[in-house]
């Protein structure tokens, strides 16, 4: 029994060690400022080949609001091996959410016309030959569409539809994500994911089979945005305008993490170490630029976001609700069996935990929220962009 015990306190030591996640990329606390942060919350490239531009147009703007999340950055670290936690986001419903984009979208337009700019919105580019030829890979909006592990409801403005951005793709039918337990699961179900997860390198097959089918969608979805990039240049030229491609993205981010040996004694309904989660304006919101002068084809000015930009608003405190369904707590159970008999072998393991946790902020601090940093967000940009001209 000393030996078991020992084995048992080394393993969860050594896993303890061990960071659930490997925090990889940078986080930059927002307070929205454009004096004092456009420096350090955008990074910029190629404003000098708008020099001249009188004119812009914005085939697309478009929102991403979060609507589920693992808390990791897109340069974070993902072990199949560790503990998982999902965030579904029960906020605005989409007239709301349409609301925002649309307020949006006409603050942007003013910002640029104030810098003595003509605006041509997303239904003049569509009126025009070399745009219309992309309509065949656009969708309606709202619709939800997943980065990696996050999905997100992206919303369009002036009825426009949108071209799926870079990194994105239509969302797996149903909204699941990863390999997450539903309700329904039987146990036969659960004993097959669960065993899958307890095969070592051929469990790890599966997962690397999973990231190539990943990869071969993104690549898929490559292809749609160089058609797009493709095009500005062409509509560049048809409209003698600058054009001008505006998305703005709000995910979820984990601020403090706990190790992954204490998932060993967590439950669906007591997790050591409360995650804490807060609204980011996420590093794939980016301003894209094409000039319109011919000599400058292929030149292009981007305005991007290098890192996580965390809200100052705390709106998640207290809004933190456990929803394991019941396969999962029992793929939790088994889990924690299957790492604690490895270790009593005297071989390795790991955790493999997973935990769901819906987000219920009150529905006016959230809007409040993601309105206010949107908004600091394109008074940074439109900042940088008023020297370019």
């Amino acid at each position: 029994m000393k030996t078991i015990g020992i084995a048992l306190l080394s393993a969860v030591a050594l896993s303890a060690a061990q960071p659930a996640w490997a925090q990889e990329s940078r986080r930059i606390d927002f307070r929205g400022n454009p004096a004092s942060e456009s420096a350090t919350a955008v990074a910029v490239t190629g404003l000098e080949a708008l020099r001249g531009a009188r004119s812009v147009v914005i085939p697309q703007f478009t929102v991403e609001f979060v609507e589920r999340s693992s808390g990791l950055s897109a340069k974070q670290v993902r072990r199949q091996d560790s503990i998982e936690v999902n965030y579904k986001v029960v906020a605005l419903g989409d007239a709301e959410r349409q609301s925002i984009t649309n307020q949006l979208y006409s603050r942007w337009v003013a910002g640029l016309k104030a810098q003595g700019l003509q605006v041509f919105g997303p239904r003049d580019a569509m009126a025009k030959a070399s745009w219309a030829k992309l309509a065949k890979n656009s969708r309606p909006a709202p619709e939800l569409i997943a980065r990696g592990e996050t999905l997100s409801r992206i919303y369009s403005v002036e009825g426009s539809p949108f071209l799926m951005p870079a990194g994105a793709a239509a969302a797996p039918a149903g909204g699941a994500t990863g390999t997450a337990l539903g309700a329904a699961d039987t146990g036969a179900a659960v004993a097959s994911k669960v065993g899958g997860r307890a095969l070592g390198r051929v469990g790890g097959m599966f997962g690397m089979a999973r990231s190539l089918g990943k990869m071969g969608s993104s690549l898929g979805n490559f292809g749609g945005t160089w058609n797009y990039a493709a095009a500005e240049p062409a509509l560049a030229t048809e409209m003698n305008a600058a054009v001008m491609t505006v998305r703005l993205v709000v995910d979820v981010r984990e601020t403090d993490m706990a190790s992954r040996g204490l998932g060993l004694f967590r439950t669906a309904g007591s997790y050591k170490g409360k995650p804490k989660p807060k609204l980011v304006i996420d590093e794939s919101t980016q301003v894209t630029v094409t000039p319109p002068v011919a000599n400058r084809k292929g030149a292009r000015a981007t305005l991007g976001v290098p890192a996580d930009l965390v809200f100052q608003e705390d709106i998640f405190a207290g809004k933190l609700v456990a929803d394991n369904s019941t396969g999962q707590n029992v793929a939790n159970v088994a889990n924690r069996a299957l790492f604690v008999g490895a270790a009593i072998a005297g071989g390795s393991g790991a955790v493999n935990q997973r935990y769901n946790f819906n987000l219920t902020p009150e529905t006016a601090a959230y809007s409040a929220a993601v309105t206010r940093n949107l908004s600091a967000i394109e008074d940074i940009f439109l900042a940088r962009l008023a020297t370019a001209w």
